[in-house]
């Protein structure tokens, strides 16, 4: 299973309130929260990770492709690196989703909040964008590596594929002090 991503729209900079297609996510109102994971010991609390870091790279997918186009103060170098990491980003998110139909496991079966493309999408200018991707990412590689050592004993398959995009992620997270080396990215990685 591949999901191709749709590109952005033409003029995607000047819309209001643009929200690309989430696919077959259950995206939930921005009044509610996600239900809490189910023991990571079980299917399901294996599914829920893995549908949560799914839906945090397609947010981040769109995030890094909105920004290209929306961010005149960017270096164009800079926008040439976040269409590419879009791409990685469609990568993990594939990798995720044949996780998860290997499992069996539904990717609407549970509710996915899209706080992180809405607080992207409020982003100011480029130097404000980079830095709070840089943040996401560093949080999700934190609990993929966190996801990968837990995980071990009970599904390594799963468990592999949580430590390999916690370590591209590292890449991605430099970005943001290669550009702005005065940023404020909190990783230990840098």
């Amino acid at each position: 299973m591949t999901v191709r991503l749709d590109p952005l729209p033409a003029g995607v900079r000047t819309l209001a309130n643009y929200a690309p297609d989430w696919g077959p996510f259950a995206v939930l109102p921005p009044n509610e929260r996600p239900k809490g994971p189910r023991a990571m010991t079980s299917r399901e609390g294996i599914g829920d990770r893995l549908r949560a870091a799914a839906f945090a790279e397609i947010q981040a997918y769109y995030g890094f492709l909105w920004a290209a186009e929306k961010f005149d103060d960017a270096p164009e170098a800079l926008r040439v690196n976040w269409r590419g990491l879009a791409l990685a980003e469609e990568r993990h998110l594939n990798w995720l989703l044949n996780r998860m139909k290997e499992l069996g496991i539904a990717v609407d079966e549970r509710g996915v909040s899209d706080w992180l493309w809405t607080s992207l999408v409020k982003c100011a200018n480029a130097r404000e964008f980079a830095v709070y991707i840089a943040n996401s990412e560093e949080r999700g590689r934190l609990a993929g590596a966190r996801f990968c050592e837990a995980m071990m004993a009970v599904d390594p398959t799963t468990a592999k594929i949580f430590g390999k995009i916690a370590e591209e992620e590292v890449e991605h997270i430099r970005l943001a002090t290669k550009f702005y080396p005065d940023a404020a990215v909190v990783s230990p990685v840098l």
